[in-house]
């Protein structure tokens, strides 16, 4: 692979939806620049009369002006200290902090995820609204043995609308780090706007979870279990059973199985298994409706040193599986269950 989206991860969302913003959008590409993000809200402000096109505008024009790059005090891996005495000054402390970062990145053009973050939430802020950022971790590998005490590499948005929370991740809809030449390359992802929260569970893990805005939460066990989902799954009609793991067992003497609880009409998958270079066709067994089952055989000999397989569909990846070999205590207890 030669992309890697910024925390690994970007999905494309359905255009309609964009479509419902053309206008917004048309109008903040077109905007001069600003030496104070205060401006900019203006700017918006005056420009837009509803709280969704507002924040609509906010974000895109995060998407299309930022680069993502650490500033100087993340290069130097810098840490600030505060001492309060009540609430009221540690407030006003970390005020000062998440607002001198602000002018700094604005100013710059440049920063990373919490950057990205607090901008939209001033923005958000300056609107009126009630709004939140949000600390957790981006998926970045399938494992079945991942630790609870995970260590917190994301932030991303909320906001309330309508009495509605939605979620929002401007930092992957900006773009996508190269990694051969190690640039960011500016591509919008509509999917990270308004999101919705089961989607966003896929990739994005709360520290707190009540901000999956879901009525059962996803443990992180299941979390990192799950297959990597990659851009085009999302939006095509697709639906994985929550009995298809993202981990596929590498041996002679049994079968893997993908469960789908949905299909689209059309749904001719390829998959590969990296460092085979070979495309093979993905089968099909209908078990209900709009449900199936696919079965992949991983050969130990044949598959030999390779530990991921991806699934296409219109010659484009949208899942990953991690390949592990299968013990033989494993192969025992799988088929004496």
């Amino acid at each position: 692979m030669t992309k890697i989206f910024i925390s690994f991860l970007c999905v494309v969302h359905s255009i309609g939806f964009a479509n419902d913003f053309i206008h917004v959008d048309s109008r903040v590409r077109r905007y001069p620049h600003f030496k104070e993000i205060h401006d900019l809200g203006y700017r918006i402000q005056n420009d837009f009369k509803t709280d969704k096109e507002r924040v609509r505008a906010a974000f895109i024009w995060l998407t299309i002006n930022m680069t993502y790059e650490p500033v100087i005090e993340e290069n130097l891996n810098q840490k600030v200290y505060i001492s309060f005495k009540d609430e009221r000054a540690k407030h006003k402390q970390l005020r000062d902090i998440a607002l001198n970062k602000i002018e700094k990145s604005f100013a710059l053009r440049k920063g990373v995820c919490t950057d990205y973050s607090l901008m939209l939430n001033e923005l958000c802020m300056q609107f009126g609204l009630p709004t939140k950022v949000i600390v957790g971790v981006s998926k970045t590998e399938i494992n079945s043995n991942i630790s609870e005490n995970l260590i917190k590499n994301h932030t991303w948005n909320a906001v309330q609308i309508g009495g509605i929370w939605q979620l929002m991740d401007p930092t992957w809809a900006s773009g996508f780090i190269d990694t051969r030449s190690k640039k960011f390359i500016r591509k919008h992802i509509e999917h990270f706007f308004f999101t919705d929260p089961e989607d966003f569970a896929k990739h994005h893990l709360p520290n707190n979870e009540e901000w999956q805005l879901l009525r059962e939460p996803v443990s992180a066990k299941e979390f990192y279990s799950a297959p990597y989902y990659y851009p085009e799954f999302f939006g095509k009609g697709i639906a994985l059973s929550s009995n298809t793991n993202g981990i596929l067992k590498k041996s002679d003497e049994t079968i893997n199985y993908i469960y789908f609880d949905k299909l689209p009409p059309q749904h001719g998958m390829y998959y590969m298994v990296h460092g085979t270079g070979e495309l093979r066709r993905l089968g099909f067994k209908k078990l209900a409706k709009n449900a199936y089952v696919s079965k992949i055989r991983l050969k130990k000999k044949l598959y030999k040193d390779h530990n991921l397989l991806t699934v296409f569909m219109d010659e484009k990846p949208i899942l990953n599986f991690k390949i592990e070999d299968l013990t033989t205590n494993q192969f025992i207890e799988k088929n004496t269950k």
